[in-house]
């Protein structure tokens, strides 16, 4: 099971996303975006850059992201991937190989 959290930038917070049903996950990464995927399944917690996304923005999301996993499990590992230069961990989770 994966869980999908946005970066809300006026709010300078993650909300929760609902994602529509038969979306794959590649389809929901936008260049504007901060996303975080919680990966129950792995015991990860993603955070993805979109490329237009700010410094300020990164920033925060960095220092948000575990108490978003804590919510989940304390001891998952969190990792950050940049748009353009995802892992290939990253690309198999999200559906892009």
């Amino acid at each position: 099971m994966i869980f999908i959290y946005q970066f809300n930038k006026e709010l300078e917070e993650f909300e929760k996303f609902t994602q529509e049903e038969n979306v794959p996950l590649f389809e929901i990464l936008d260049s504007d975006k901060i996303l975080l995927f919680v990966d129950m399944n792995n015991n990860r917690v993603w955070i993805w850059e979109g490329k237009n996304s700010s410094t300020k923005m990164k920033f925060i999301s960095a220092q948000l992201a575990s108490q978003i996993r804590d919510k989940h499990d304390n001891t998952f590992t969190i990792s950050t991937v940049d748009e353009q230069n995802e892992t290939t961990a990253f690309k198999l989770m999200v559906g892009l190989v």
